[in-house]
């Protein structure tokens, strides 16, 4: 594992992020990994596309979500 220090965070991010990790009963370092360890799967757009997992119990597929980002870039 490698250690990374973040400098220049706006005060609105680590206020969220902080929040974030209380509501996940986490301390703010595991939650900011967990949404780096995120972030990191999607960077690649064919692996996020690979690992999608529709939020549990709404039954949206990756169809669905790909047909609704595909209605809003055309309504702009």
């Amino acid at each position: 594992m490698r250690r990374m220090n973040l400098r220049d965070v706006p005060d609105d991010v680590y206020a969220r992020l902080s929040r974030g990790a209380d509501a996940s009963h986490q301390s703010l370092n595991a939650f900011v990994v967990e949404r780096l360890e995120e972030l990191a799967r999607t960077l690649d757009l064919a692996d996020y596309a690979a690992t999608y997992e529709p939020p549990h119990g709404t039954g949206i597929s990756l169809d669905d979500a790909v047909a609704a980002v595909r209605d809003v870039r055309e309504a702009s």
